[in-house]
């Protein structure tokens, strides 16, 4: 469970006063317990306050922020930074096999500018494709993709949008690519929020044109990078639930299309985090620093591995099925919190934070269900209980291999077609196609739970809904409505159709 109490963040509680030799009663007044001037900060500026600019304010928040930095040292925390494990960490990749599929083969990378997709590029350049196509609608002139490309005979970048159909089809009739890696998506859940129309109609459209045309013109390969996002079992977030869609038509391409599909997840991704970009800059400038919530929790991931598992995902993908990678060990989850009291304390700077609250994208909070508690040490929040029961590890120890749970494909149409009505209204409203698309995420997620062992969605809704651990968290049942709603759903169409057989046995039986 992501929480203070689990993490052991009961700072400054347990510690015993250390004598103070020049004091009356012999001890140093022992530092106050992170909870309280987390408190005291809080009811400086409540959440959902402007940023504050009076002197005052800012004085106090930032003694509270010095005392609160003082909190987690004696804890033994802040010596370094908090991500230094996720920067360091490397994977395993099958080179050799790798390099079987990828030399000598034309290459397409969708995103090929941003920071996974430039740095796959510069990999797979070791590997001695015939071609590399880039294509992204974000033009880099700095990029160092535009250097050199020795190693490559062939380089070509298309600054197109994967939205258009017409010069998206250009690109796969002229180059002709064997392999496509598929990472172009509007991948910040913040712009997702802002930009609602834009973000359906990229990542979901936008991948609904990349696999047509794989199909059409004979790719042998795509590989897909979703997010851990998607592990959720039901999401209103915009970018999560676009994701989660493109999941569904990737899958439903593998069981009916002749290209063989794979596909990754990645966390948050260390090399391009908004979070320490925004953390960064407001040190940078002195500013005071604003973070969601306290005992907010990320696993880290860097790009090496995030290329890793793209690369590997080529080698394990297999005709007629969906598989996806994710990385066995992300470390323990990181407190964004503990991260920008780190970037302070290295700047040397007196600069204050202050909690703004969850934004619209970021509010979802943590479903204990998505973790399988008969077998904790497991633990991977990319990977749901459900999802978990048919996953496997890798012959490296590095990766987990899932398949993907396959949805009702009739169902999955016709919610598509009432989410494509809505796009098509000019005068629809971002409401009313997050709506449409919250919908569409509820009635196919219904359609594959209602699918798993009775036993196991039970264990699920009942370790989702512990009241105890909901305590905790300071969340309540009306967090998770969405949720619980799908389970129960789920269990109902369960017992349905269980019932339903049932009397059909009976009556044959009776017929006899």
């Amino acid at each position: 469970m992501l929480t203070s109490v689990d993490q052991g963040f009961a700072l400054g509680t347990n510690e015993a006063p250390e004598k103070c030799p020049n004091s009356g009663n012999n001890t140093k007044p022992s530092l106050r317990s992170r909870i309280e001037i987390i408190h005291d900060i809080k009811m400086l500026v409540p959440a959902g306050s402007p940023e504050p600019e009076d002197e005052q304010v800012l004085s106090q928040l930032a003694n509270l922020t010095q005392e609160l930095t003082k909190v987690y040292q004696a804890a033994g925390q802040l010596r370094e930074d908090p991500f230094a494990d996720a920067w360091n960490r490397r994977v395993h990749c099958y080179r050799d096999l790798v390099a079987e599929q990828v030399k000598g083969r034309r290459i397409l990378v969708t995103g090929g500018n941003g920071c996974v997709g430039s740095q796959l590029i510069q990999e797979l350049k070791t590997f001695e494709p015939e071609k590399i196509i880039c294509l992204d609608l974000w033009l880099d002139e700095s990029s160092s993709l535009n250097e050199d490309h020795d190693s490559v005979e062939q380089f070509t970048f298309y600054n197109i949008d994967i939205r258009d159909q017409n010069e998206l089809e250009k690109v796969f009739l002229q180059e002709k690519p064997d392999l496509v890696f598929h990472l172009a998506a509007i991948r910040l859940p913040g712009m997702a929020e802002q930009r609602v129309r834009d973000a359906v109609l990229t990542n979901i459209m936008g991948t609904h044109n990349v696999i047509r045309f794989c199909e059409k013109y004979g790719v042998k390969k795509c590989i897909f990078s979703s997010t851990g996002k998607a592990s959720r079992y039901v999401t209103g977030e915009v970018y999560a639930a676009t994701k989660k869609v493109c999941e569904w038509l990737f899958d439903q391409a593998a069981r009916s299309g002749l290209t063989v599909y794979g596909m990754v997840r990645f966390t948050h991704m260390l090399d391009n985090s908004a979070a320490c970009e925004q953390f960064d800059q407001k040190v940078r400038h002195g500013k005071i620093v604003n973070i969601h919530a306290p005992d907010k929790y990320v696993c880290g991931q860097n790009v090496h591995e995030a290329v890793s598992l793209l690369l590997n995902s080529l080698v394990v993908s297999k005709p007629g099925e969906l598989e996806f990678l994710v990385c066995r060990n992300l470390g323990w989850p990181v407190e964004t919190l503990e991260v920008a009291l780190y970037k302070i304390l290295q700047s040397g700077k007196n600069i204050p934070i202050y909690f703004q609250g969850s934004p619209v994208g970021y509010e979802e909070g943590f479903f204990r269900g998505n973790v399988d508690w008969d077998d904790p040490s497991a633990f991977n929040l990319l990977v749901n209980a459900i999802e978990k029961v048919s996953s496997r590890v890798d012959a490296s120890g590095d990766f987990i291999v899932t398949p993907v749970l396959p949805c009702c494909f009739e169902r999955l149409e016709a919610e598509l077609a009432a989410v494509r009505k809505v796009l098509n209204d000019p005068t629809s409203a971002d409401s009313q196609i997050k709506q449409a698309l919250a919908e569409c995420i509820m009635k196919v997620a219904c359609s594959i739970y209602s699918q798993a062992p009775i036993e196991l969605l039970s264990k699920v809704l009942n370790w989702g809904t512990d009241p105890e651990y909901l305590q905790l968290d300071g969340a309540t049942l009306d967090s998770h409505q969405p949720t619980i709603r799908l389970f129960i759903e789920s269990l109902s169409a369960k017992y349905r159709n269980s019932a339903s057989h049932s009397v059909g046995h009976s009556g044959s039986l009776s017929t006899r």
